[in-house]
């Protein structure tokens, strides 16, 4: 449970249902504000980024000039005393699948972004990208229950949909549970998969059962916490004496006196705690994980993320 000042509790902006080019208009700005994005992630050799751990070998060949010295076969080479590497499944067909958290509490924050308008931004850029290399993309959307499943497609006419589906959504549940939602993810079929977790993990289940069901999904998939979070400074309480506090997701109110200090250092060191325990179950469960501000350029972030993907030995 996360308490914001009812100052800080301001809604994002209400999908446009008046109609279906509303709609479209908003994915084309999206398209639009994610191309640089999508086109410097495969300037970098997009496959490259995904290569690797998690991935299904499917057999060994020759190497050839521009491989990725990476993916070289040292026993096969040592064995024929020329270079070999070693291929995957998902070169072929890489499954990328999206779980965004669409609870309440994405609606509210500081600043001048919600957490749910910079998930939006960030589904937008991992579809487009995904519809550039042709891969199969589904879509998951979670609160305390998987509310809306759209089942994999590829292509950009299957990403404006899922885009247009995440969209559009109206939440059924307040609160945040994920692990239906991971569970699901764990027992899909169609081999491994490229997995983001999208949201800002304010969790309503009990911290280990959270971390049981990622590591589940982890074993099946790969797994990317993508943890979007308000600026720094909404960690901190203003002085400004008794103030009215709100849990977006349950609607639970407290009064706070923000004027004393210790009452300011406590609110601080419990969401501080809360946050690095969530990271730290994250970590354990074999997710790797990006942190976004919502005050930063979240495109930026995730491309840098990639890059360093890119860079690491797996």
């Amino acid at each position: 449970m996360r308490f914001w000042p009812r100052r800080w509790l301001r809604k994002s902006e209400e999908p446009t249902l008046q109609a279906d080019e509303d709609l479209l208009r908003r994915v084309r700005r999206l398209e639009f504000r994610t191309r640089t994005f999508v086109d410097s992630l495969f300037t970098g050799e997009y496959h490259s980024v995904f290569i690797g751990r998690g991935t299904e070998f499917s057999h060994v060949r020759g190497y050839q000039s521009g491989d990725d010295v990476r993916t070289i076969d040292w026993k096969v080479t040592a064995r024929r005393g020329t270079p070999f590497v070693r291929r995957f499944v998902e070169e072929r067909d890489l499954l990328v699948t999206l779980v965004v958290d669409v609870s309440a509490s994405g609606r509210f924050a500081p600043g001048e972004r919600s957490v749910a308008e910079v998930a939006t931004e960030i589904v937008a850029a991992l579809s487009f990208a995904a519809a550039r290399n042709s891969d199969r993309l589904s879509l998951v959307l979670a609160s305390d229950r998987v509310e809306r499943i759209v089942p994999a497609g590829s292509g950009r006419r299957h990403s404006v949909k899922l885009i247009s589906e995440h969209l559009s959504h109206h939440e059924e549940g307040r609160g945040t549970d994920l692990v239906p939602a991971l569970d699901l993810v764990a027992r899909a079929r169609g081999g491994r998969a490229l997995v983001f977790l999208v949201g800002d993990f304010i969790l309503n289940e009990p911290l280990d059962a959270f971390e049981n069901a990622l590591g589940r999904a982890a074993r099946a998939h790969d797994i990317v916490a993508v943890r979007i979070a308000g600026p720094a400074e909404a960690e901190e309480l203003p002085a400004l004496g008794w103030v009215e506090m709100t849990d977006p997701e349950s609607g639970a109110r407290t009064i706070l006196n923000t004027g004393r200090r210790s009452v300011r250092r406590r609110y601080r060191d419990s969401v501080a705690g809360a946050r690095d325990a969530v990271g730290e179950a994250l970590v354990r469960a074999g997710a790797e994980v990006v942190e976004v501000d919502t005050s930063a350029d979240a495109l930026e972030v995730l491309a840098r993320f990639l890059t360093r993907r890119r860079g690491a030995p797996r």
